[in-house]
């Protein structure tokens, strides 16, 4: 009798789950056995879990399916908060199933991809999971992108829609000739303002003024659109392994890449999370100030807190100097941000107090607050535990790791992890290798090598992108290229992956700044770095060499600025400029990245266009 494909995977996973109970037995010393020190193989970390954790089935839902299915008897409570204005989940459900009609309207059908280039407000989200009720897919861009790198994004994945923040709209209208874009959608912070606010928003300096309306539909109107479509024939059903999630990223070698991502993807990360996470309450609040165009954003500061019936409270774009106030006005219980965020937060409020602006800030409401997005360093948690503590919280900073590839949720490291370099325990489903880069061989506990990660988060594939693929899935393992070791059960993290910058928690890929300014006629060669930033972390700064016959004028710095600009995000134009004569190089011939670091801190003395 043959066993079917359903019948065997069930047997697999069972088999696994079993060895894990072993494995937890032979840990906290109830049955006597050996021990490898191989990590993936020891799996330590499993002490930290119960039996019930271990043993939890996943969902096998559609990303809407799962978060509807655990608020539909709680129709009354609050979803969303943006603005003062508060959205109920029956509200919220309402106006995705309308979202819903009006993509059916325009000939969107499952598998169809639509691109949001948006900010997080509440039409990112009810277009987010709009596009998952019917099975298509939604392509989260970074509204800061340049126009060329939105329609590289937009053809890559052949979307027929743009939903985009007005702000953006003139960059979209420049190159919608040049894509497969039949469809522009056009938001304006102000739609879901509540009244007197959104009729003062439109006479702001803030707001974006749209002169030509040309292929524009306004959210509103396109909102309306499907009225008479009733959408229960168009309702896709679960399916393992299908694309759902598009998000653009640098993947593991810094090239841009699109991460497909499945339902499984985003749900078991949200499952796996209540096994670290214990005292997420329905009703809380979260202030959501994390960007949806990736994964820390759009699951963990979205579909997280609202699979859990927890309020997000929206915000499009952080005021660092308003931010104490929001999170008093709305009794905030748990911030996912960037360490800028945090360090933003504590100069404000210190400066505010000192300055006799505000009495109090309390933050005893405060049940969790993680930071992500990179690496805390020099002695900032324990100054931000400190903080908390001195403004009546009762808990510590929490952290973890994580990346687009495996919807930026993979370990988790709680109050009692300190060590700074720790990002904690490899989520309860998830397992952890480190590698030789080289030679891919498998290492023991305290070696450096490549981490490597295996779990139902972890991507499906880059997408349209097969080569990409293979180099970095193998055998089920998600090659990231960046370096640490385990240790106990815990990640330590050492290096990121090739010379990758991150800036106020975005991630900046120097050689695709390189690409750019390497296109102007004037430059021979570029590097670009990272150097210290007092509040961003880091910023990148390019150092050029310029042809035979040309000088560093004003005139060529202006015009490289020039290029930055048309084809590069915001975070990736470089905060400086400098000139040589040759740039340092290894052993093989290659510009050395890491010569121009130890030189950079040396402070050389060279013709610098610091950037105003």
């Amino acid at each position: 009798m043959k066993i079917s494909n359903l019948e065997a995977n069930i047997e697999i996973i069972e088999e696994e789950v079993r060895r894990k109970l072993y494995l937890r037995e032979l840990l906290t010393g109830k049955i006597q056995g050996p021990l490898t020190n191989i990590p993936n193989i020891d799996m330590e970390w499993l002490m930290n879990y119960s039996e019930d954790q271990i043993m939890s089935p996943l969902p096998k839902k559609t990303i809407l399916g799962y978060m509807k299915e655990n608020n539909l008897i709680h129709l009354d409570d609050i979803a969303i908060i943006y603005f003062n204005k508060k959205i109920s989940y029956g509200e919220f459900f309402k106006k995705i199933d309308a979202c819903a009609a009006s993509f059916i309207k325009n000939n969107i059908r499952k598998g169809d991809t639509v691109t949001l280039c948006m900010p997080g407000t509440p039409e990112t989200y009810i277009a987010f999971y709009a596009l998952n009720q019917i099975g298509a897919i939604a392509h989260m861009v970074h509204p800061l992108s340049s126009e060329n790198q939105i329609k590289n994004y937009v053809n890559e994945v052949g979307s027929k829609m743009i939903i985009t923040i007005d702000s953006t709209y003139d960059k979209v209208n420049n190159i919608m000739n040049q894509t497969s874009i039949e469809k522009v959608v056009s938001v304006a912070p102000n739609d879901s303002m509540p009244f007197p606010l959104s009729r003062i928003y439109p006479l702001t300096k803030s707001a974006t003024k749209l002169e030509d309306k040309n292929g524009m539909t306004s959210w509103k109107d396109f909102m309306k659109e499907g009225e008479k479509i009733d959408i229960k024939n168009y309702i896709a059903d679960y399916e393992k392994d299908r694309i759902s999630v598009l998000l653009q990223t640098g993947g593991t070698t810094g090239i841009s890449k699109c991460v497909g991502l499945t339902d499984d993807n985003f749900n078991s990360m949200v499952e796996q999370f209540k096994a670290n996470v214990q005292n997420f309450e329905r009703g809380d609040h979260m202030l959501t100030v994390m960007p949806p165009f990736h994964g820390f954003g759009l699951c963990s500061s979205a579909h997280l807190p609202l699979s859990y019936g927890v309020t997000i409270v929206v915000v499009p774009k952080v005021d660092i100097n308003q931010i104490d106030k929001m999170i008093m006005k709305y009794n905030i219980n748990y911030i996912i941000g960037v360490p800028t965020l945090f360090k933003g937060m504590k100069m404000v409020v210190n400066k505010k107090k000192n300055g006799g602006k505000i009495k109090k800030f309390n933050l005893s409401n405060l049940k969790y607050a993680v930071s992500g997005g990179s690496l805390a360093k020099n002695g900032f948690e324990q100054e931000i535990d400190e903080f908390i503590k001195e403004n009546g919280g009762t808990i510590k900073l929490s952290k973890g790791y994580g990346l687009s590839e495996a919807v930026a949720g993979v370990t988790f490291a709680d109050e009692a992890m300190k060590n700074e370099n720790t990002v904690g325990i490899p989520m309860v489903h998830t397992n952890i290798k480190i590698v030789d880069p080289e030679t891919r061989e498998t290492l023991e506990n305290n070696q450096i090598g490549e981490i490597c990660i295996k779990g139902p988060s972890v991507m499906e594939k880059y997408y349209n992108n097969p080569e990409e693929t293979e180099k970095c899935l193998v055998d089920g393992w998600l090659h990231t290229g960046d370096m640490g070791y385990m240790n106990k059960g815990q990640l330590y993290f050492s290096e990121r992956k090739g010379d990758m910058i991150i800036s106020s928690g975005v991630n900046v890929y120097p050689n695709e700044i390189e690409q750019v300014i390497e296109s102007h006629k004037a430059v021979s060669a570029c590097a670009v770095i990272g150097i210290a930033h007092p509040y961003k972390e880091e910023v990148p700064k390019a150092f050029i060499c310029l042809k035979d016959g040309y000088e560093p004028t004003d005139e060529i710095n202006s015009e490289i600025e020039y290029l930055c600009k048309q084809n590069l995000d915001k975070y990736s134009h470089p905060s400086s400029i400098e000139y040589r004569d040759k740039l340092p190089q290894t052993l093989l011939g290659k510009i050395s990245h890491a010569q121009l670091r130890k030189e950079e801190v040396a402070k050389r003395r060279c013709k610098v266009y610091e950037k105003k």
